[in-house]
Parts: C-alpha cells; structure tokens; sequence
C-alpha cells in the first residue's frame, strides 16, 4: 500500500511540475512584432496606435498597424475590402477609382506579404495609396501608405522605398493585457502626479477660433488596481485617499482622459479611451515621479 501511495505521489510531482512549465511557458509566449528604420524626413505623431508618420516637405503620410489575430482567409478578406475596417477613420478610403493592383511581395521573416496599389478619387483628384498585409503565425499587420495625388507620390517613393526595404519581422514576450492590470507594483505606483503642458483656451471676446496656448497644471491620478484619469487645472481627491476617487464616474463623463494602465519590468503603459485608445509607454516611475509625452509629472 505505502509503495502505491508513494507512486501516486511521484505522479502528482510530476504532474505539478509540468504545469509549472506549461505555465511559464504561457507567460513567456512570443509574440511577432514589426521593426522597420523611419522613412526619413516625416515626422512622427505622439498619438498611437497607429505608429503615424508625416512627410515634411509634401502631403504624404504613413501608418503603421500593430500585429492582430486574424481567422479565415486573410488574403481573401484583403482582395474584398482592402482590410478598410482594420485602418483608422482618418485614413479610411471612401470612393476607390478602379481595380485595386494586387500582388505578393515579401517581409524579411515574414510567412506572407500581400499589397495593393490603388487610387481614391476625392473630387476629381487621385489620392494614392499602397497598403500591405503582413503575416506571421496567426497575427498580421498593416501597413498603409498615401498621397495626396500621383506627383506627391512619385516625390515621396524614395522615402517609402527606404522603409519598405527595412521592414522586418521579429518576435518579443507578449505585453500583458492592459486588462490585467499593475498587480502587486500598482500599490507603489498608485498616487496623484502633476506637471506643466500647454493647454488651449479659446478667448470668449474674439470671434470663433481665436485663443492661444497657456502653460497649465496637468493631472494623472492612478490607482491601485490599474485604473488611470488625468485633467488639466485641478483634481480633486478627497483627503488624498486614491480609493475614494469616482473612477467609474469619470469614465462616463470625460471617456477620452479615462483608461487603464499595466507595470511590465520597468515599463508603463497606458492606454486612455477615444477612438481610437491613445496608448502611452514610457519608463516606470522613479523617485516618485513620471515623464509622459516629455513632461515630467511629480507624486503628490
């Protein structure tokens, strides 16, 4: 009997064991990421996702779209719609002039690369545009380039070939859903933080469209648990308690300036409601303060 009870629990070792590795292994799990050199000359916007790039010398821009599971036949859905739905509204065409031009091309480790050359017409003027679809396991990502009209274009395809030729796919440890939170790290983090940034005020006696910039105090307040709202000018936080602030409130009221927020080693991320989310990463705090977007935000 003892030599049964004996091996019953060798077998449960085991078994405890290889769920230990299959749960570190879940936790380490690698995920395809797009690396590529910026098209030179274009300016990159502070607001992500998507990663979007300006030219600064003609009316050209380029975006580009993190990885995302996909199901079915991608290629498929690419020759329907041009993955339309995946590209944020502002860049989204509206009327496409002719049959798009399809073809395969490749990524540097990329399983498969589809792209499609095409033209918008907007009153007449053929905005144009190229936009590829890259694969890597069970994810894709986008990439979506534009200009103003058939000029533009052929002005800005030095740039637009020198990224092309950069783009690259490789792999990293999966982010942790912003969902999940800061765990134990959010009791550290948890505080009220202020800083200084411009902020825009309409003058009221002029007419529509005036005002100027003002340097004001700016807010973020987070909580324990991940949650995060930031405004400018004052927040109110009773007897300095996080836990008593309205969160759930603030989220019905003001949904662009509410989110959530994760700690991953030594990096913040956060990601603020719109559409679409702005997502911020930046250093973990340190000595009690945080740098956001340049500004430096100190703990109250």
């Amino acid at each position: 009997m003892r030599s049964a009870i004996e091996s019953v629990k060798r077998h449960l070792g085991r078994v405890a064991v290889a769920a230990v590795v299959v749960t570190i292994a879940m936790a380490q799990q690698e995920v395809p990421v797009l690396r590529y050199d910026p098209p030179p000359n274009f300016s990159r916007s502070a607001i992500t996702p998507p990663e979007d790039y300006s030219s600064n010398e003609f009316n050209a821009s380029l975006q580009v779209y993190p990885f995302r599971p996909i199901s079915g036949d991608i290629e498929q859905m690419f020759r329907k719609t041009l993955l339309r739905e995946w590209v944020d509204p502002r860049y989204q065409e509206t009327n496409v002039a002719g049959q798009p031009d399809f073809r395969r091309t490749t990524v540097r480790d990329a399983q498969m690369v589809f792209s499609a050359r095409f033209a918008e017409n907007i009153a007449g003027i053929l905005r144009q545009h190229m936009r590829m679809v890259i694969i890597a396991g069970t994810a894709a990502a986008i990439v979506d380039a534009s200009a103003n009209n058939v000029a533009t274009w052929q002005r800005a395809l030095p740039a637009l070939n020198s990224f092309a030729a950069s783009l690259r796919v490789e792999s990293e440890t999966a982010v942790p859903a912003i969902t999940e939170g800061p765990g134990p790290a959010g009791g550290a983090m948890a505080g009220l933080y202020v800083g200084t940034k411009p902020k825009y005020v309409v003058n009221l006696n002029r007419p529509v469209g005036y005002g100027s910039w003002v340097t004001a105090l700016h807010f973020y307040l987070f909580s324990t648990d991940g949650r995060v709202y930031r405004a400018y000018d004052q927040l109110s936080v009773p007897r300095g308690d996080v836990s008593s602030f309205n969160f759930d409130a603030a989220q019905r009221t003001d949904p662009v300036n509410s989110g959530r927020y994760t700690l991953t080693g030594n990096q913040l991320r956060i990601q603020m409601g719109g559409k679409p989310p702005e997502t911020i990463t930046t250093p973990a705090p340190k000595d009690n303060r945080v740098i956001i977007d340049t500004v430096v935000y100190l703990r109250q």
